[in-house]
């Protein structure tokens, strides 16, 4: 039972290291985007057509759970953007005593016809609708309805 244990752990370790290697290439300016969706395909990124979506220069998609992320069809997402399914609550304490606050996690959905303008950040379990526009470096709490834009830091739709 204890070497199984152990050998759990390392593949645990081995898997983490590997992908926070691929993440790191995929974060490259040297490569280009298809390059980039493919090795975040490889991570566990889910993705409706890769072959249609483009992803900037320093993007960051969820170190911790690659695979709760879906990009749909002919999605835009410009360089600096960070895609996180994880958030922390600040207003409710955990019930857990060694952590003061909870820890939360779900899916970031991102269907088809997107654009995430620069430096965009996505935190959150969040759905982001069908032909929405999400302008430079907004902040995205909830969810996004089909076709809107969003512009600055108060998620105000146009």
């Amino acid at each position: 039972m204890q070497n199984s244990k152990i050998e759990s752990k390392k593949n645990i370790g081995f898997s983490r290291i590997l992908d926070k290697l691929l993440h790191t290439i995929a974060k490259s300016s040297l490569l280009g985007s298809k390059a980039r969706v493919f090795i975040h395909h490889l991570r566990g990124v889910k993705f409706k057509n890769r072959s249609t979506v483009f992803i900037g220069e320093g993007v960051i998609i969820d170190p911790i759970n690659p695979s709760n992320v879906e990009i749909g069809d002919r999605c835009l997402i410009t360089a600096g953007v960070k895609i996180l399914t994880h958030y922390i609550d600040t207003k409710n304490r955990s019930e857990n005593p060694e952590y003061f606050f909870r820890f939360y996690d779900g899916k970031v959905i991102i269907e088809d016809d997107v654009f995430v303008g620069a430096n965009a950040v996505i935190a959150k379990p969040v759905k982001i609708g069908k032909g929405s526009i999400i302008g430079a470096n907004v902040v995205v709490t909830k969810d996004i309805e089909t076709s809107s834009v969003y512009t600055g830091n108060n998620n105000s739709p146009l």
